[in-house]
């Protein structure tokens, strides 16, 4: 028999509890998500039990700072950073004795690239990192387990666990990014899309549109649309606008907000 929403919610308790761990010592949604998300890859792949360590480990405010910037710093730089002492702590959750250790080390040296940890990021937010991290659902699980548990389950927690949004089509809005360009510095379509793939995984983008310009005028603004909304997620890593360098260039992305079309002026193009 399938598993359920409330199955999969069960099953990812400890997970859930990390993130909201990290939450009321005053990480930010989008880092305490991350940090839990880094860390139940490394729980599937390498074999540790992560993540149940993060209430014992991380008891201040400045723990969780540390752990969600050393995690940050494992997104940002990728896996070689895992044996440098400014992730001491991240690893302290990953790792309880030395076979942990060698476990984790063997683990990320057999991922075979460097930015391993933000595809494997990217591989949770989209799959059950989709249930693990989304508060109405917590919210409804909340509610009938108040109730007494009892009865038949709510209609969103009894749905079959491929047939939740984390399994969904996603609206094409939802997993873009608006990307601009320094004035004189424009990139093309084939740069922008290799620069992320490179970084994201192949495939991780549907497509690129640029802004319709005049014959000579380079374009100053694009958009990306990505296969699913945990890529844009983990590109912006929490920011506002996340500044990013293809080739030399700098490009600017942030989330992607639809514009009446009664305000728009200018198009993309595909």
């Amino acid at each position: 028999m399938e598993p359920t929403v409330h199955d999969v919610l069960a099953f990812h308790g400890v997970d859930r509890a990390a993130y909201e761990h990290l939450l009321s010592l005053g990480a930010g949604r989008h880092p305490a998500r991350d940090a839990v998300a880094l860390l139940m890859w490394l729980h599937r792949g390498a074999g540790v039990d992560a993540v149940s360590r993060v209430r014992a480990l991380v008891r201040t405010r400045s723990a969780a700072a540390r752990l969600v910037a050393e995690a940050r710093t494992v997104l940002l730089l990728g896996a070689a950073s895992c044996a440098d002492a400014e992730t001491a702590l991240l690893l302290s959750c990953a790792c309880s004795d030395g076979d942990d250790s060698s476990r984790v080390r063997r683990f990320l040296a057999s991922r075979g690239t460097a930015d391993a940890p933000r595809r494997g990021v990217v591989e949770v937010l989209g799959g059950v990192g989709a249930l693990v991290f989304d508060d109405r659902l917590h919210a409804i699980l909340r509610r009938y387990e108040e109730d007494g548990g009892g009865g038949f389950l709510p209609e969103e927690l009894a749905a079959p666990y491929r047939l939740c949004g984390a399994a969904a089509v996603q609206e094409q809005d939802g997993r873009s990014l608006f990307v601009t360009f320094s004035k004189g510095f424009p990139l093309t379509r084939e740069e922008i899309e290799e620069f992320f793939t490179e970084r994201w995984g192949r495939d991780c983008v549907a497509k690129v549109m640029m802004e319709k310009t005049m014959p000579g005028s380079p374009p100053t603004y694009g958009r990306i649309v990505f296969r699913q909304a945990a890529t844009a997620a983990a590109v912006l890593a929490g920011r506002r606008l996340a500044k990013l360098v293809v080739n030399g260039r700098h490009l600017w992305a942030r989330k992607y907000v639809p514009t009446p079309p009664a305000a728009t002026t200018a198009t993309l193009g595909h």
